[in-house]
């Protein structure tokens, strides 16, 4: 019986050992390791699998080729005009279609609404209260200078007058806005362009019912001849872009043809998510090539050449949730480190933060080491 009971303990000891051993042998999961299961692996001087290898030293270059930005083809909003009712009404003629080119002031649809007679109306109404008020303020100024009436009496028939004034304009305004005259009865009444260029959008079709709270404009009006091009870039390149600087576009559709543009406008505002800051070029457009929502490539011009590291393309490890690259230490062991990359520029990627000069990074072969830190 007491043997049994030495054996238990015994066997109860070795159980606690073993667990202390295992929970002391437990690696320490740092950053360097959260984007694998294991921390590192070693390969010493000859082992076979470092002739599928190649280990590069980072250095920082001022040869980093011209930077190129993802950007979007838009119209130019300084010459876009995108057409809304002021009246509610029913569409009765179309008079342009998409792609039509139009001038300034040309008529665009032909609407039919009461309301139109409605404001002549009123524009009648309020020239006939501004003329009976014109006269009865030059009435209250000879009985005011005849001592008849009281300055407050006079300064009521002028505040009366000026009343009646800004509503005559009002009305007025409203009808020229129509180009409808206040002494013609009518019910119809064209909508037209305010500024020369190509429909490029028409969302009305005859006998549609027309409001003026519409939040979809009729026809969209732009001069194709100039286009924007949005683009982003990150923050740390902002110091390289200034207003004004030179760029040049290029499109999938034309990969042989770069178009000229500048930087009209650099944003103020960091997005939180991507980090990166809204630019806008202008660029001639003169044959419609560039056309809006065509994807773009942005290429600034050799004055925005600065200092930094580039890696091949190669060398960067992406997934659904990280970006890294393998670094190799003195002790030969090798290790994936989670790093910020900017756009790919002739199979190179710009390395942002992640990895600095001097260390040792995998060029050829990192998939490998990849999957062999992954590995269980």
């Amino acid at each position: 019986m007491k043997l049994r009971n030495t054996t238990d303990k015994i066997a109860t000891l070795a159980l606690c050992l073993a667990g202390v051993a295992c929970s002391t042998k437990s690696p320490q999961v740092t950053e360097s390791s959260a984007v694998g299961k294991r921390e590192s692996i070693r390969l010493e001087p000859g082992n076979e699998h470092l002739k599928y290898i190649k280990v590069e030293t980072v250095q920082e270059t001022d040869a980093i080729p011209s930077l190129r930005l993802t950007g979007r083809v838009s119209f130019d909003e300084d010459h876009t005009q995108r057409l809304s009712s002021p009246i509610d009404g029913r569409a009765t003629k179309i008079l342009a279609e998409a792609g039509t080119q139009v001038k300034k002031g040309q008529a665009l649809i032909e609407l039919t609404s009461p309301q139109v007679s409605a404001l002549q109306a009123d524009a009648q109404k309020s020239q006939q209260d501004l003329d009976l008020m014109a006269k009865a303020l030059e009435r209250a100024n000879k009985l005011k200078a005849d001592g008849a009436i009281s300055e407050k009496e006079a300064a009521q028939v002028e505040a009366d007058y000026r009343k009646s004034k800004a509503e005559a304009a009002r009305t007025t305004a409203q009808l020229t806005s129509l180009n409808v005259s206040p002494s013609d009865p009518t019910v119809s009444v064209a909508l037209r362009t305010q500024i020369a260029g190509t429909v490029v959008e028409r969302n009305v079709l005859v006998g549609q019912e027309v409001r003026a709270d519409a939040t979809v404009p009729l026809f969209t009006i732009s001069d194709l001849n100039n286009v924007w091009v949005y683009a982003d870039i990150y923050e740390q390149d902002l110091a390289i872009v200034q207003n004004g600087a030179g760029v040049k576009i290029h499109v999938a559709a034309y990969p042989d043809a770069a178009f000229d543009g500048k930087i009209i406008y650099v944003g103020d505002v960091v997005d939180p998510s991507s980090r990166t800051v809204k630019i806008r070029c202008a660029a001639p457009n003169p044959q419609h090539k560039l056309k809006p929502e065509m994807f773009a490539t942005i290429e600034l011009g050799e004055s925005a050449r600065r200092k930094g590291i580039v890696l091949p393309s190669a060398a960067v490890l992406t997934d659904s949730t990280h970006t890294s690259v393998v670094v190799e230490n003195a002790q030969h062991e090798f290790r994936q480190r989670l790093v910020t990359i900017g756009p790919e520029m002739e199979h190179q990627v710009r390395i942002l933060s992640g990895v600095k000069p001097g260390e040792r990074v995998v060029t050829e072969g990192a998939i490998f080491l990849k999957r062999e830190l992954e590995s269980d």
